[in-house]
């Protein structure tokens, strides 16, 4: 009777054998498929670019607003460091130029004094001078002429061979020469005055014209110093360069002295990451750009995540290792290399962080 019983009861765990085995054929058949075109990477993890920000001047800083973890909106003021001296030399630049400003328009008011037609006053005179010239020269040929005459009527005279009113006249027309001569000669020395007036009126003009452009060069300069004393001023404040952006880390305290260049605080946009991964070069042949993966965060092993295979790069991780092995014993040992692999993937209410570790399962199927 048990041996009966044993048997029914073995034809009964049978056909239960059978569908386990095929159950378990059924999956590891599908597990042996996928693995045929999935590619699985364990050494990936969210990455993100990571600004570290510092001073270009030194200081003391008098405000630290901001704290670890804190997010912050574009230009939202990060530190504040000391600037009253700064703002000092500031008032100091804008004092300069104003008074800069007011010999500007003296040098200007001046030179409208001077006038804008001494060019033509000087060209006048000289065409006056060159003309009375001409006039003293036709006088003075006037006086010879009368001179001569003079002498030979003064001779005749003498001989009684000419009349007195012949001789008188004579005596007149000579005394009329030469009165015209020195007339002449008293305006060309009046014209020549003039003339050097206008030349010293032009050469004035020139100087301040030359002031003039002096002055302006001298508030260029000042208006240059200013605008450098304005960056030093702005630099004195640190603001978030990042439209979004979480405070990772401070490095600083408000009361602290700071050299120029030293990290005071890093940071980094939340919406700005991927996933950086590492494959061995015997898998990119199967990996495209292009590539849908699927992602398991390990902080989050109940949510999925999908990301996009974005690049992939040309050199492997040991072109860029700072101590090469040149291997100068000729001893070798063949090691698979890697290559850095970047995949798109979308921020979900924050969740990502830089830094955390995920697995990636890459589709490398043409869909």
């Amino acid at each position: 009777m048990s041996e009966s019983k044993q048997k029914l009861s073995a034809n009964k765990k049978r056909p239960l054998i059978i569908a386990s085995s095929l159950i378990a054929l059924i999956l590891i058949g599908q597990w042996l498929y996928k693995r045929s075109y999935t590619v699985y990477l364990d050494d990936a993890h969210i990455a993100s670019n990571i600004v570290s920000l510092s001073s270009r001047v030194p200081g003391w800083i008098v405000e630290m607003p901001v704290n670890s973890g804190q997010t912050v909106d574009r230009d939202t003021l990060l530190i504040q460091m000391d600037s009253r001296q700064t703002e000092l030399s500031l008032k100091t630049i804008e004092l300069k130029i104003a008074n800069q400003q007011l010999s500007i328009e003296r040098a200007r008011a001046q030179l409208q004094l001077v006038g804008s037609n001494v060019d033509n006053q000087y060209a006048a005179s000289v065409a006056a001078v060159e003309r009375n010239q001409a006039s003293l020269k036709k006088a003075a040929s006037v006086v010879s002429a009368a001179q001569s005459n003079f002498e030979r009527s003064k001779s005749m005279w003498q001989k009684k061979l000419i009349s007195a009113q012949v001789w008188e006249d004579a005596q007149l027309e000579h005394s009329k020469s030469r009165h015209a001569y020195d007339e002449a000669e008293a305006q060309l020395h009046q014209l020549e005055s003039a003339m050097s007036q206008a030349k010293a009126a032009l050469q004035e003009r020139e100087i301040q014209t030359k002031t003039l452009a002096i002055l302006e060069r001298e508030l260029e300069l000042l208006q240059v110093e200013k605008h450098n004393t304005e960056i030093a001023l702005n630099d004195r404040k640190i603001y978030s360069p990042l439209t979004t952006a979480v405070v990772d880390k401070t490095f600083v305290h408000a009361g602290e002295f700071m050299p120029a260049g030293r990290r005071l605080l890093m940071l980094h946009d939340p919406n700005d990451i991927w996933i950086k991964a590492n494959i061995k070069e015997t898998q990119v042949r199967h990996i495209s750009v292009g590539d849908k993966a699927s992602v398991s965060v390990d902080a989050y092993p109940d949510k999925n995540f999908t990301a996009i295979v974005e690049r992939i790069d040309h050199a492997t991780s040991s072109q860029f290792a700072l101590l090469p092995n040149p291997n100068p014993s000729g001893n070798f040992t063949k090691v698979t290399q890697r290559l850095s692999l970047r995949l798109a993937i979308e921020q979900e209410e924050g969740l990502l962080k830089p830094g955390m570790m995920v697995e990636v399962e890459i589709d490398t199927r043409d869909l």
